[in-house]
């Protein structure tokens, strides 16, 4: 009887051991699984916009922070003088602009006193024409009266030139093109200042801080990274041979190596359709390799699987980067019962290794 038992036991390992072996081999073609499949979150990369030194951290690393608080501070000293400066400029450039409209009306009545005089010595030129066909006058006054009117003529001109020019050299006070040029530099200026305080954009949680104070920091360099755990995806790679399964919104089994004995689910969310080629990155001409191996390794898919029970308390204790192998469901019951066993097993096995 023990004997027997025995036996049944070891018809039972040996079957399932080629079912699953059966499984897994044809596991491509009917339900793609990998082992490479890892977790990401969002990202932020936090760099100050302006360079200086630091002044104040203000977190600590593995801080969760929400958008809108501060980061750190950099010594603004400089910022204010320049946004000082720039205030300066403006007002410098608003008083020209004041004194530019007093010198137009300055410039308005000049050429009104240069418009009378032209009509009183063309009135009295008028008067000694008329004097001198009477015999009463001489050539030389009316020539002297014509002398008058030319010279006012000339005079009334440059009073009509100096009264554009300054005319061309004002407009209103919002379009004045210097001192639009002060605003925008005092904007700027006032930016760079606020840009010396770097708040946090998004959500998230401190990570790889090696902020010091009393550091200098350029602009654009990366500070620290703000880590967004409420948003979690998983990248996997499978062999091509099943990409007629990577379709959006198919199923997936997926097992965690750091949640051993737990199965979750997913669903396909999206598929890349190129791969980077090494040997043609820049459009050139290629150099063919020829394989001398007689099975050749299979392409990679890469797909992006989104979990449908993220919010769980153990995938929320994940890091970005967490190992996973994942299976894709076919819509078999069979094919579909046999993978979810599988995926148990891997996860079971994880409490080993």
């Amino acid at each position: 009887m023990t004997e027997k038992f025995y036996q049944y036991v070891l018809y039972a390992v040996l079957g399932t051991t080629i079912l699953f072996s059966l499984f897994l081999v044809a596991a491509d073609n009917i339900a793609p699984f990998t082992t490479q499949a890892s977790m990401h979150r969002t990202i932020a990369t936090i760099a100050p916009e302006t360079s200086g030194v630091i002044e104040k951290v203000l977190v600590t690393n593995g801080q969760r922070v929400h958008a809108g608080e501060t980061l750190f501070n950099l010594d603004d000293q400089s910022y204010r003088l320049k946004v000082q400066q720039a205030k300066a400029e403006l007002a410098q450039a608003e008083q020209t602009f004041l004194a530019n409209q007093q010198q137009l009306s300055a410039s308005k009545q000049t050429l009104l006193q240069r418009q009378e005089q032209l009509a009183n010595a063309e009135a009295k030129l008028k008067r000694n024409r008329a004097l001198y066909q009477k015999g009463l006058t001489t050539t030389q006054t009316v020539e002297d009266s014509q002398l008058n009117v030319n010279v006012a003529k000339s005079a009334q001109l440059a009073a009509q030139a100096e009264v554009l020019r300054i005319q061309a050299q004002l407009a209103d006070n919002d379009s004045n093109a210097a001192i639009q040029l002060a605003k925008a530099k005092l904007a700027g200026a006032e930016l760079d200042e606020q840009h010396t305080h770097i708040i946090a954009q998004t959500d998230g949680v401190v990570t790889n801080l090696q902020l010091q104070s009393g550091s200098y920091i350029s602009q654009g360099t990366t500070a620290l990274l703000l880590v967004n755990e409420s948003d979690a995806w998983l990248s996997a790679d499978f062999n091509e041979k099943g990409i007629r399964h990577l379709t959006d919104g198919n199923p997936v089994y997926i097992a965690f190596d750091a949640i051993p004995g737990e199965v979750f689910r997913g669903h396909i969310a999206s598929q890349e359709r190129a791969i980077r080629d090494i040997d043609n990155s820049n459009g050139q001409l290629v150099d063919v390799v020829n394989d001398t191996r007689w099975v050749r390794e299979q392409q990679k898919i890469r797909v992006r699987i989104q979990l449908d029970n993220q919010d769980s308390h153990s995938v929320d204790q994940l890091i970005s980067g967490a190992r996973a192998s994942v299976s894709v469901q076919n819509g078999s019951t069979i094919i579909d019962t046999i993978s979810l066993v599988w995926m148990h097993v891997v996860a079971l096995f994880r409490y080993i290794y």
